[in-house]
């Protein structure tokens, strides 16, 4: 059914690389371990195939060819976006995300934030990578909030590439409420804040898995996303992103911190309130004009603007030593 891979340094298999360079990717077949043997009927399914070659056209005019999922099962067919399609399900439904990978190359879901069983974690290694075939993650999530989920498989390159998406679990009360008997909202958008560095985009799927320096421990990007659009001018605009809302509309921001530099946002003379941090509810929900995070994190935030104007969002991306300002992504409110 399908092919789990265990890594052993110094057996490469000559598997390919990413995009069909030349890997040898330092892994060896376990043909003892099964299909997950604890399904049990779901009340919402996922089917995720893998895209590695999807076209972005930067603001500069310049492509960067992107990995992803797809929304639907199949190897290299193509129909994968960058971001991946979002997953939203209702808290304490039993999930099952199915992902095909009928391809040479390896990959994982990883559902970030969940807590399932370790034969449905999607932790490359430490439970296993998939390759040539399918393999079904079950999972129910505890609490309502904002997630994301990314391939685990070579963590630093494939989620640099692009293999993650936005995962949104409501609470019974369903959308317009974030977590059960907290705060309502009247809309949202996603901020999944990134940064590229376009050099790695050459690189096949195991580059640096055999013990081989690969240039991983330098990220030098030169370009800075939100929600999978450039934070230079395209984001300013995009639906979903920036937003058009009334005077004392509720407006949430799932914020999810999806690059590895840390990042500083500022609101734009704005005043957010975070309600949540991780998917779990503050004991003090927090007004601020802004924040600062690092790789992982995710914030639900509220605005209820009571002036009218256009207030433009930015996120520093700054060098995780040094502090430096590698650069911006900017998007915008507008308030009427």
């Amino acid at each position: 059914m399908f092919n789990v891979l265990e890594r052993a340094q110094n057996t490469p298999m000559g598997m390919g690389g990413g995009g069909g360079g030349g890997g040898g990717a330092c892994y060896v077949y376990d043909e003892n371990l099964q299909a997950n043997a604890n399904l049990v009927t779901p009340d919402v399914t996922y089917s995720r195939g893998i895209d590695m070659n999807i076209p972005m056209t930067m603001d500069d005019g310049n492509t960067i060819t992107m990995w992803g999922f797809t929304d639907g099962g199949g190897g290299m067919g193509g129909g994968g976006t960058f971001p991946s399609p979002a997953m939203r399900v209702t808290q304490g439904q039993i999930v099952h995300t199915e992902l095909d990978v009928n391809m040479m190359w390896a990959h994982t879901i990883h559902h970030h934030g969940i807590e399932p069983s370790w034969d449905s974690d999607g932790v490359g290694h430490m439970s296993w990578d998939v390759q040539g075939g399918n393999y079904t993650y079950q999972w129910s999530p505890a609490y309502a909030g904002t997630y994301f989920y990314h391939c685990h498989t070579n963590t630093v390159l494939h989620a640099e590439m692009g293999m993650y998406g936005g995962l949104i679990v409501d609470p019974p009360e369903g959308p317009g409420t974030l977590y059960s008997g907290g705060p309502t909202y009247d809309a949202e958008v996603i901020w999944a804040v990134d940064e590229i560095d376009s050099a790695w985009h050459n690189l096949d799927w195991d580059a640096g898995t055999c013990g081989a320096d690969a240039g991983l421990n330098e990220l030098n990007p030169d370009y800075f996303i939100i929600t999978g659009v450039d934070g230079a001018q395209s984001a300013m605009t995009a639906p979903g992103i920036a937003a058009t809302v009334n005077v004392g509309d509720k407006l949430l921001a799932r914020y999810i911190c999806a690059g590895y530099h840390p990042q500083q946002l500022d609101f734009g003379g704005l005043t957010g309130t975070i309600h949540q941090s991780d998917a779990r509810p503050l004991p003090t929900p927090q007004q601020v004009t802004g924040l600062r995070a690092i790789s992982g994190e995710r914030y639900d935030i509220i605005f209820e603007p009571t002036t009218p104007g256009e207030y433009t969002i930015s996120a520093d991306i700054k060098h995780w030593a040094t502090g430096e300002v590698l650069g911006t992504a900017r998007t915008k409110i507008t308030v009427v």
